[in-house]
């Protein structure tokens, strides 16, 4: 099996996350690159890919920004399996159904809730096969990605945001808008990492501590993209 490519949109290196655990298990030869320095593969012989979340906004006016939209173009083209989680669910919707379809939402979604999903995306489709209506999440977005556009399949919303998890109708790809790639530990090594970002965000840290939660439904989200990048059962 060929190389599977994890496109590292952080600014400043992040705390190990569930997709880094669950991608050294899965045995796979795994390249990462740091987008941000410039790092992004030369072709498309990727047996799969991960778009991370970022603190940067995918309509940012950024060489890399720029670059990595015309890097995932050729690879949704070469219909290569791709993932991207918040920034990344962003950045692959302006990358592919055009620039105007992420918008800046009036307020940010911030905190533990939860995310309804679709008769499609419980039946249907390979990503979220098997998850239950609702499902318990982590969000921290204030960008999102339309509802409307014509090539996204929508598999979750929430009361606050209609578009939370997404498939495009062209190929293996898709968005997911909150964060399922964190455990309990994990997710409080990032708030603690970024904890200026989330308080200037209007975030309190010690609740977020104090609720962090292991997120064992949402985490089903990757076990379920691996499995299919590698053709096993879902």
């Amino acid at each position: 099996m060929s190389t599977f490519l994890y496109l590292d949109n952080w600014r400043t290196p992040q705390p190990t996350t569930r997709f880094d655990t669950a991608l050294k298990d899965s045995g796979l030869e795994v390249l990462r690159l740091r987008t941000n320095e410039g790092e992004f593969p030369d072709g498309v012989d990727f047996c799969g890919v991960y778009v991370s979340p970022s603190f940067n906004a995918a309509y940012d006016d950024e060489p890399w920004i720029h670059q990595e939209h015309e890097v995932l173009c050729r690879l949704a083209e070469a219909q290569v399996p791709m993932i991207g989680l918040c920034f990344g669910s962003q950045i692959l919707a302006s990358s592919l159904c055009g620039r105007d379809q992420v918008v800046l939402r009036p307020e940010r979604e911030k905190g533990y809730g939860s995310i309804t999903l679709t008769d499609t995306a419980r039946n249907e489709d390979p990503l979220t096969r098997g998850l239950p209506e609702t499902v318990p999440v982590f969000h921290w977005h204030e960008d999102e990605v339309r509802a409307n556009h014509p090539d996204v399949q929508i598999l979750g919303f929430s009361a606050h945001c209609a578009n939370q998890i997404w498939r495009w109708r062209r190929g293996p790809v898709w968005g997911v808008q909150p964060h399922p790639e964190f455990d309990r530990r994990q997710v409080v090594d990032w708030f603690t990492a970024n904890r200026a970002a989330f308080e200037a965000g209007g975030l309190d840290y010690d609740e977020l501590t104090t609720r962090a939660d292991d997120n064992v439904i949402a985490a089903r989200l990757i076990d379920n993209f691996l499995s299919y990048v590698i053709g096993a059962p879902i």
